[in-house]
């Protein structure tokens, strides 16, 4: 799946579905956890963000007979989000991403899963990349936009994802462009994609155009047997901004993510998981040039943010 080197702990852990959750690190390995494990989770406790991520990894691919392991590994992937290192940060993003979406058996919440693929697509991440053209393509969780659906696909082809080209092909097909089309079926077919050369051939005999099905974006199916249900909102936790920013000032970020596609929901002025969520993950594919002193990464609307997005 993944992995991760140094890095500042997030202050605020979220959840996505649900309010803020309480602040600090992931909690201990469970019982009867192995040395290996023990030892990673030192390090992962110690900064070392690839001991981070690998100790996400490890959560989230354990048989999920313990619902704790994928909150484990939720909470290791928030952490190693915030990493410097922007591979780290990518990979993280998309495994954040695929979770929210679906995968390891969480419940599916594709509206949360949106701003981390925006965040690993936006640091080169081709899986994540086909999975924004998707969800704009068939208009999960979003508006049906094809022309986003066409960028993000163009930069999953681009770095090699021929799935992406066969989708490129369709969406050409759809707009009576059957001479893109073909070409793009073609591309894909000469790497190899079995369909697109099935629609290549349909094509030249002028074959109708298919209905568009959509193809899911979590890595595996759900459980039931095995889900964990979406954790409570923990008592006490704040849903209004700082005094420092106010309702206007999360307006302002709020609308500013919007633009950027990192949130899709109100422009209210509340602070809740969805947009803290998307300042999460705007942070970690944009992060600021931090001294020593100054705070990582936690979700939070600060005078910082706000004054960075109002130049954007």
């Amino acid at each position: 799946m993944l992995r991760l080197p140094h890095s500042p702990a997030l202050a605020i852990l979220l959840l996505a579905g649900t309010a803020l959750a309480a602040p600090g690190m992931p909690e201990p390995p469970p019982a009867g956890a192995g040395a290996d494990l023990l030892a990673l989770d030192a390090q992962a406790r110690a900064g070392d963000a690839q001991a981070q991520l690998d100790l996400a990894d490890a959560y989230g691919d354990i048989p999920l007979d313990r619902p704790t392991d994928v909150a484990r590994a939720s909470a290791w992937y928030r952490l190693a989000a915030a990493a410097p290192d922007a591979d780290i940060r990518r990979r993280a993003c998309a495994a954040l991403g695929m979770l929210e979406a679906g995968g390891m058996g969480w419940p599916e919440n594709v509206t949360a899963a949106l701003p981390w693929y925006r965040c690993a697509a936006e640091l080169g991440d081709t899986q994540s990349q086909f999975n924004l053209g998707l969800m704009y393509d068939e208009g999960v969780d979003v508006p049906a936009d094809a022309s986003q659906a066409v960028r993000w696909y163009r930069r999953a082809a681009e770095g090699g994802l021929v799935l992406a080209l066969e989708r490129l092909g369709a969406l050409a097909e759809r707009a009576h462009d059957r001479d893109a089309a073909a070409h793009l079926y073609g591309e894909a077919a000469a790497k190899g994609d079995v369909a697109a050369a099935q629609a290549l051939a349909r094509l030249k005999r002028g074959g109708p155009s298919p209905q568009v099905v959509g193809i899911g974006l979590a890595a595996q199916s759900q459980d039931p047997a095995t889900v964990k249900p979406p954790p409570k909102p923990v008592p006490g936790q704040p849903h209004t901004p700082p005094a420092a920013v106010g309702a206007d000032g999360l307006r302002l970020i709020q609308q500013r993510l919007r633009d950027l596609g990192y949130l899709h929901g109100p422009v209210d002025g509340r602070l809740g998981a969805r947009t803290a969520n998307a300042i999460l993950a705007y942070e970690a594919a944009h992060p600021a040039v931090w001294d020593e002193t100054a705070p990582p990464p936690d979700g939070w609307p600060s005078r910082d943010l706000l004054a960075r997005l109002a130049r954007r």
